[in-house]
């Protein structure tokens, strides 16, 4: 599945980079499965294509009519691989979350603050989770980072201008496990329902 553009010819070229992302990223995760090494190298690939702004023009993709849009450029039938287009608006921001599946993200335009979460309870009380931040990334053009499936992170956009990401994924979004959201303020975590039986369905 591929967006179409006012300009065949970078519409072809973006086609043509994202499905050599996918050969790259299939040829690594065959090797070595999603090890950290693996997302590393991953990272490095897709924060490679992010660069290439050129392939991604705003004209090509309409901004959010609120906070966030998701933009599909090649999503694999299936549990195949995802690579996803994501805009998000000044100010919006995410409460702590795992996806439950890996990802790896790079910057086209604007400026993302991720902050890295640690879960410091047992997990023994159902409904009650407490966190703490470990890390931050600042997420501008050209830079990325991975997260396996079992990452917390939440993420605000920061600066006057929207941020364009794109996001690889283990799946794609409709075929995701379930998303586990954390509160740290009520020290609460909760799980949704996995879309895994949607889109099978």
């Amino acid at each position: 599945m591929a967006l179409t553009t006012s300009d065949p010819g970078i519409a072809a070229r973006r086609q043509r980079a994202c499905q050599t992302l996918m050969r790259q990223a299939h040829a690594i995760l065959d090797k070595e499965g999603s090890t950290p090494s693996a997302l590393h190298a991953l990272k490095i690939k897709l924060a490679a294509l992010a660069a290439r702004a050129e392939l991604f023009p705003t004209r090509d993709f309409p901004l959010p009519l609120h906070q966030g849009r998701l933009h599909s450029l090649l999503v694999e039938p299936d549990d195949g691989l995802a690579l996803h287009l994501l805009i998000g608006m000044p100010g919006k921001m995410s409460n702590p979350h795992a996806h439950s599946i890996w990802c790896v993200n790079a910057s086209v335009h604007g400026s993302e603050r991720h902050v890295m979460w640690r879960r410091t309870d047992d997990g023994s009380v159902p409904g009650h989770a407490t966190i703490k931040p470990v890390g931050e990334v600042l997420m501008e053009r050209g830079h990325g980072y991975a997260m396996a499936d079992h990452d917390i992170h939440s993420q605000q956009v920061v600066g006057d201008e929207p941020s364009v990401i794109l996001a690889l994924y283990g799946h794609a979004f409709e075929r995701f496990p379930s998303v586990i959201w954390f509160n740290q303020e009520f020290s609460t975590v909760r799980k949704l329902t996995s879309r895994r039986g949607q889109a099978a369905a």
